[in-house]
């Protein structure tokens, strides 16, 4: 309980200052989702038969969802599916 109320904060935060703060200061016209990148990196340093980083995908998708003009549930389907085919892949073909 206590891990998911602190990634709730995180990507609260990170939420807010990419929407509010970083529009500001694109990159060669591009702007990084930090909150993307985050949940790329949770997914990858966690081991594969656990499954906190579905749930954390479901609530970093939530919040790009409430600061997004996109439709509600299009973050949060994307970010499942992109960390349940990164699961899948370090399942079958990561040995370590």
């Amino acid at each position: 309980m206590k891990k998911f109320l602190i990634l709730a904060i995180f990507f609260y935060i990170l939420a807010i200052l990419e929407t509010s703060f970083f529009i500001h200061f694109k990159f060669f016209s591009f702007l990084p989702n930090l909150i993307l990148i985050s949940q790329i990196l949770i997914t990858l340093f966690e081991k594969p038969y656990k499954t906190d980083a579905l749930y954390s995908a479901i609530l970093a998708g939530f919040f790009l969802d409430i600061f997004s003009e996109k439709p509600l549930g299009f973050n949060i389907i994307t970010l499942f599916f992109i960390t349940f085919f990164l699961k899948e892949i370090l399942k079958r073909y990561v040995r370590i």
